[in-house]
């Protein structure tokens, strides 16, 4: 059954607060590594720099591709992408704890 456009919003709403979530935890586990020199913070900040780079042309690309999307059609692919990132950086960091 299809979704309200109201229904849209409060997904894409949920959607945006764990995306939010999710960074600051990463961006949490990359400044402890950092403050502490952690071995390989260098790597990890330069990773940081060049991964904020890629996802940036990625979704460039992939908007371009799309063609003209509703408002909510493209906020929710711009979440959706960054949100798939920002959960494999946490993931990847929590592992090395």
């Amino acid at each position: 059954m299809p979704r309200t456009p109201s229904e849209d919003w409060l997904m894409l709403a949920h959607e945006s607060y764990w995306l939010w979530f999710d960074s600051m935890v990463v961006i949490g586990m990359r400044t402890s590594d950092i403050l502490v020199c952690r071995p390989g913070y260098e790597r990890e900040a330069a990773l940081m720099v060049s991964e904020k780079v890629r996802a940036h042309a990625e979704l460039g690309a992939k908007l371009a591709a799309g063609g003209s999307l509703a408002p909510e059609k493209a906020a929710r692919k711009v979440v959706k992408h960054y949100g798939r990132k920002v959960r494999a950086n946490r993931r990847r960091l929590a592992r090395r704890k």
